[in-house]
Formats: C-alpha cells, sequence, structure tokens
C-alpha cells in the first residue's frame, strides 16, 4: 500500500473517531442538561407541593395528620394534578396507596423508589421512550418533623427530549459536513507532501538503528520542512535523553518511594474496619451478650466495615497496577454520632483490658471525610487503650468553641519518653516496648496529616495524663 493510502486511511480513521468522540461527548452533555433540568424543575415541584401538603394538612391541628392525609388525599392529588400538569400517588408509611391517579407501568418504578423513601430520601428516576421522557419524583412527607406517607409524582418532559434530540440532529449534520470537508483538503494535502514523508519515514528508521549522523533536506517554510527541521533538532535531544538516562533513575527510586508510602498508609487504613469486625464478632462467637437488638447492630456494623474493608483492597489492587485512586469526598458527618459509634466499637477492645471509655460528646456537623476521620479517631482512642495504666478510664469528650470542633481522647498511662514524644507525629516514630512491636510507627503520623488536610490541627500533651487533642472547623452552614 501506498504511503499516501497509508496517510489518507490513518487520517481519515482519526477524524472519525474524533467526531465520534466528540458526538457521545457532546450527547452526554446535552443530555446531561436536559436531565439536570428535569432534576431543577422536579425539585421546584417537591418544593412547591411538599409546602402545599403541609399547609393543607397543618390547617386543622387537632386531627391527625395521618388521618388528615387519608381525607384530604383526592382534594390534594386533584390540585397537584392540574397545576403541574403531572399524575401522581399518595400512600402511607407502610407504602400502602391512599389516592391516587398514576397509570401501572410506573407504579412498578416508583414501588422500587419508596424504601428510599422511606429513610427520608427523595429519589427521581426517568423513562425515556421514542419521542419523549417521563420523570418519575418519589419523596416522604413530612409534617411537623413526623413522617406520615410517600408521595410519587410522574410528570413529561416530551418536550425538553423533542429540543434535546432536535439538537443531537443538528450536530449530526454539522459534523458529517466538517468530516466531507476535511477529508476532501487531507486528500488533496497528502498527495502533496507523501515524498518528503517517505524521506523522512526513511531518516527515521536508520535514526532508530542508531544512525545519528543522518541529515535530510530541510528547506521550505511548508510544514514538511518544518517537520524536517524539528526531526534534526529531535536527532540532537535523543543525543542528550541518552546522557540524562542515568540521572533519571534517582527520579524513578523516589517515585517507587512515594508508592511505598502510599502503601503503607492504605494498609494501615487496613485497621479500621478491621477494629470494628474482630471486636463484633468475638462478642458474637462468644455468645456473652444475650440480646437480639445488639445482635443485629453488630452484624450490620460487620457488615457494614467488611464491604469498606473490601472496598480498601481493591483501591489497593488498582493502585498496584498503576490506576488512579479517587480521593473520598467531603461530606457534612454528625461528630456525635460519629465519635460515639467509634467509642461504643472500642470499648469491646477496652473491656478485655479492664479499661472503661467514658463519654461526654457534643453535637456539632463538620465537612470531612468520613472515613479518614473514623480512622484517626480509632487510631488516637486504640493508642489510649494499649497505652493505659490497668483498671483506669479513657475519657472521651468534645465540645464546641470558637466555630471550631474540639475533640480530647485523655488517659492515665506512663511519661511518653522526651526522645519519642518531641517527633510524635512524624513517620516511623514508636516506643521501643513490646506492647508496640506489631506497630510501623505510622500511626499517628497518618493521623496528623489527615487533620492537615482537613485544615484543623491535632496535638498531645505528655505526663501521667495523656491527652490528644483534635480541632476541626464547624460547617459555614
Amino acid at each position: 500500500m501506498k504511503i499516501r493510502d497509508k496517510f489518507i486511511i490513518g487520517l481519515t480513521f482519526i477524524l472519525i473517531v474524533s467526531l465520534i468522540v466528540m458526538n457521545v461527548a457532546i450527547t452526554n452533555v446535552l443530555n446531561s442538561n436536559m436531565e439536570k433540568g428535569i432534576n431543577n424543575s422536579l425539585k421546584q415541584v417537591m418544593n412547591s407541593t411538599h409546602e402545599y401538603i403541609r399547609y393543607k394538612l397543618s390547617a386543622n391541628s387537632s386531627k391527625d395528620k395521618k388521618e388528615s392525609l387519608v381525607e384530604e388525599g383526592n382534594y390534594i392529588i386533584k390540585y397537584i394534578s392540574l397545576n403541574y400538569q403531572c399524575k401522581c400517588d399518595i400512600t402511607d408509611i407502610n407504602y400502602k396507596l391512599i389516592e391516587g391517579n398514576v397509570e401501572e407501568e410506573f407504579r412498578s418504578i416508583i414501588k422500587s423508589s419508596s424504601k428510599m423513601a422511606m429513610q427520608g430520601k427523595a429519589v427521581v428516576d426517568l423513562k425515556y421512550k421514542d419521542n419523549g421522557v417521563t420523570a418519575m419524583l418519589t419523596y416522604p412527607i413530612y409534617v411537623d418533623n413526623k413522617y406520615i406517607g410517600i408521595i410519587s409524582i410522574v410528570k413529561s418532559y416530551d418536550s425538553e427530549y423533542g429540543m434535546y434530540k432536535k439538537t443531537i440532529n443538528i450536530i449530526n449534520i454539522i459534523e458529517v459536513g466538517i468530516f466531507i470537508v476535511i477529508f476532501i483538503f487531507l486528500f488533496l494535502r497528502t498527495t502533496k507532501i507523501t515524498d518528503p514523508i517517505s524521506k523522512l519515514t526513511d531518516a527515521i528508521k536508520r535514526l532508530g538503528n542508531g544512525e545519528y549522523s543522518i541529515s535530510i533536506d530541510e528547506h521550505g517554510k511548508d510544514e514538511v520542512a518544518i517537520l524536517a527541521k524539528e526531526f534534526i533538532n529531535m536527532r540532537d535531544k535523543i543525543k542528550e535523553q541518552i546522557e540524562t538516562i542515568e540521572s533519571e533513575k534517582e527520579k524513578v527510586y523516589k517515585l517507587e518511594k512515594g508508592r511505598r508510602e502510599f502503601f503503607n498508609s492504605v494498609t494501615h487504613e487496613l485497621k479500621t474496619p478491621l477494629t470494628a469486625i474482630s471486636g463484633y464478632a468475638e462478642l458474637l462467637i462468644s455468645g456473652m451478650i444475650n440480646d437480639k437488638e445488639f445482635d443485629k447492630r453488630a452484624i450490620e456494623r460487620i457488615y457494614s466495615e467488611s464491604d469498606r474493608l473490601h472496598k480498601l483492597v481493591l483501591q489497593l489492587i488498582e493502585v498496584s497496577k498503576g490506576m488512579y485512586v479517587v480521593k473520598e469526598e467531603f461530606k457534612e458527618v454528625d461528630m456525635k454520632k460519629l465519635i460515639t459509634q467509634i467509642c461504643n466499637d472500642m470499648s469491646i477492645k477496652a473491656n478485655k483490658y479492664s479499661l472503661k471509655i467514658l463519654q461526654n460528646i457534643s453535637e456539632g456537623t463538620v465537612l470531612v471525610q468520613e472515613d479518614k476521620i473514623k480512622q484517626v479517631m480509632i487510631n488516637v482512642i486504640d493508642n489510649s487503650i494499649k497505652y493505659s495504666s490497668e483498671e483506669s478510664e479513657i475519657q472521651v469528650n468534645s465540645y464546641v468553641l470558637d466555630n471550631k470542633y474540639h475533640i480530647e481522647v485523655m488517659n492515665n498511662s506512663d511519661p511518653i519518653p522526651k526522645e519519642i514524644f518531641n517527633n510524635i507525629f512524624e513517620p516511623f516514630i514508636k516506643s521501643s516496648n513490646g506492647v508496640t512491636k506489631d506497630s510501623r510507627g505510622l500511626g499517628l503520623y497518618l493521623c496528623s496529616e489527615i487533620i492537615k488536610e482537613h485544615e484543623g490541627e491535632i496535638t498531645m500533651e505528655n505526663g501521667s495524663i495523656i491527652k490528644v487533642k483534635i480541632s476541626l472547623n464547624l460547617s459555614k452552614e
């Protein structure tokens, strides 16, 4: 096959792939914008309808809200259907239909969403058809902070879908036109440049065989001449690059060192779910606590932490393959709930050493990476258990001061040696006693790095009482 034909086929293939990728990207963007617009519309519908229902049911304060919902259900359905051009169903908290006019084909979809609605979440489902799209909104009804039922709204967005399809068709026509124009241009241009390209190809082959004295014609001002000049520059730079390969070895070593440090961090983080799993599993096996509610809670915790452990292992495998690991997102976290749960988990281990964990936890919401903060708290409390005096108490306190959420963990212990305490938050710093022979000295270092990432502060006070204090910024909301 001639070089010109190869060139045309190659560029045509690249052009087709590029147009397909661009088409897919534009289609995804337009589809995303359409769905975002539908979601925003449904959000307004949800806010308006929920406000109307709450007002309607609160009009008669003497009646029970659930009874009022049954009595007023038919009127509410008609009002919403008329004012928002939609169909809707109202069900009680057990998903038993009170009133509704939604077609059966949508109710099966809505029923699966109702489970999340029962958990206090609004759910949106989209069903596409040939000439349109139907949106299904399901959300819980709360009146005076009491959950009394579920409302499902089915609304057609065929006009938005029609505009979306029309835009896609226009884009497809434009892309076909672009393809034809570019193809003609490439055909004419490649006819002119195939000969110098052939010479340049031969020169590249000779350069690949180590012939650095090769020379080619680089006269002219067109693209091929510029490419020839760049080839000569490349030839000279290759010589320089070969000489600098040795210096690059050190960079590779540093990269590998960073990779090992990452693995140290992730493998240390595996201790967080394992602490809860082993503690609850030990209690379940021993049968020391005969409480069905506790058994259920323990099984749920073991399952959730096992799932988290599974995800950590998958991340570790991805990194070992050179794949990118997505960082955990920041979200609003109820710190009292989080710390209380951790203290309850760690109490299982503390009881084994005749220790008690006393809690004095205050309310507070912080924007954090929940799993990372869990890792910090478990590490700090675990250290307190390891180093506490026998039959003593570990105090876990928290309070809000100066727009910050402060956490204190205190335990009775022998003072930390000065040479260790002065570098307590550095990596690979650990005690020489037998308690920590399985430790790599990374715990407090990783805790410090996590708190820094959250723009917080972690400090430690030494003495007969060891106090670790953590400060995090409260959520602005």
